[in-house]
């Protein structure tokens, strides 16, 4: 049995044209997804370190004083 060789290009190239799209397509949205969760560690950084800031004046009486 033998397979036209027109036949067997047009499935090769249609399987790898469809590998080639879908791929990039997967990295596009793993560029979008790493971006966002790369904002909100840095932000969950700055503001942890913000608190552990203000915690610690506070522990030292530097950021809120009575006056009585």
């Amino acid at each position: 049995m033998k397979v036209p060789k027109s036949t067997m290009i047009g499935a090769v190239l249609a399987t790898t044209i469809k590998a080639v799209l879908v791929s990039t397509f997967v990295r596009v949205r793993q560029s979008a997804v790493e971006t966002i969760v790369r904002t909100v560690a840095v932000v969950f950084v700055i503001v942890s370190k913000c608190r552990h800031y203000g915690y610690t004046q506070y522990q030292h009486g530097g950021r809120q004083e009575r006056f009585s």
